[in-house]
């Protein structure tokens, strides 16, 4: 057996795939390093991120690029808008918890530091910063990787459908260690963020597609630290709308580091694992909650 070369499919294994699409990721960002603009530093890295997906999606895994959840049909969108309505919805519920029980102060708003015009500029940055994150962390995390790594741990007895979630559990512990070195961050947030990981990878196995996984991403970030102000990951929400002071216990609020730190978190990734699934259920003929079709096959019949 080639253990790099898979001549079946006539194309390199995941491995191989994985490597090349990191490193010619990491070279295509590399002169961002240059940049000294932070928004437009997160916009060159998500395009970087893409051209390289792109690239070894058409020359390496040779498919096409919704095979990693990127597209533009209409239901795709209507996914991204969902996505953004239920973690605006998850934060809302996470800030009105906070601000019953009295364990958060509102102590002004954003344009009070200086003055609209600077404030709603840098707002918009925000906003442009939170939605790169959201779309490059997910092509890393998810899109690319969880579909090559499925395809790499099908092998003997295990299934495409179990190794998908082999994936997600592997790709769902590298984003909580990504984020372990973030101002604030302790095991509690760690774990916290493997497990939105997770969260994040259950819309794309069950719809094939990226869309509400970017959608929640973008939209639990800038809504925490863009209208309610609070730590997103350690990361204090300085621009946002509403500025805020939390004084509640961290093992609800999560302290400095933010509610993904605390209970609070894990109940606002609740509802939106909840909301996902039944949507996915509702969009299945059968009313089953059942992997997306590319995630059930193998390569040969996802090609076809």
């Amino acid at each position: 057996m080639n253990i790099l070369y898979n001549n079946s499919e006539q194309r390199f294994r995941a491995g191989i795939r994985i490597i090349v699409f990191l490193v010619l990721s990491v070279l295509l960002i590399m002169p961002i390093r240059f940049v000294t603009i932070g928004w437009v530093a997160s916009l060159l890295i998500s395009l970087g991120c893409f051209v390289a997906a792109f690239l070894v999606v058409k020359g390496m895994d040779k498919r096409s690029i919704s095979s990693i959840g990127l597209d533009v049909s209409k239901v795709w969108w209507i996914e991204f808008g969902l996505g953004v309505l239920i973690a605006f919805l998850a934060q809302t519920i996470i800030f009105s918890i906070e601000y019953g029980f009295s364990w958060l102060e509102i102590t002004g708003y954003g344009w009070q530091r200086a003055g609209i015009e600077m404030w709603g500029w840098s707002a918009f940055t925000y906003f442009l910063t939170m939605l790169s994150v959201g779309f490059y962390e997910e092509l890393l995390f998810r899109g690319y990787s969880v579909k090559n790594l499925a395809e790499g741990f099908t092998i003997e007895k295990v299934t495409p459908q179990q190794a998908s979630w082999i994936a997600v559990v592997f790709t769902s512990v590298l984003f909580g260690f990504a984020h372990a070195g973030n101002p604030n961050a302790s095991a509690i947030s760690t774990f916290n963020i493997i497990l939105a990981g997770f969260m994040l990878a259950v819309p794309f196995l069950l719809t094939g597609r990226l869309a509400m996984s970017i959608g929640i991403h973008f939209s639990w970030n800038w809504v925490m630290g863009g209208i309610y102000g609070l730590p997103v990951s350690g990361l204090d929400g300085r621009r946002s709308v509403l500025q805020t002071s939390e004084t509640g216990p961290d093992l609800w609020t999560g302290g400095k580091f933010g509610p993904e730190a605390g209970l609070l978190g894990i109940l606002g990734m609740l509802f939106i694992l909840t909301c996902i699934l039944l949507y996915a259920q509702k969009r299945n003929p059968s009313g089953k909650l059942e992997l997306d079709e590319s995630f059930k096959n193998d390569y040969k019949r996802v090609s076809d």
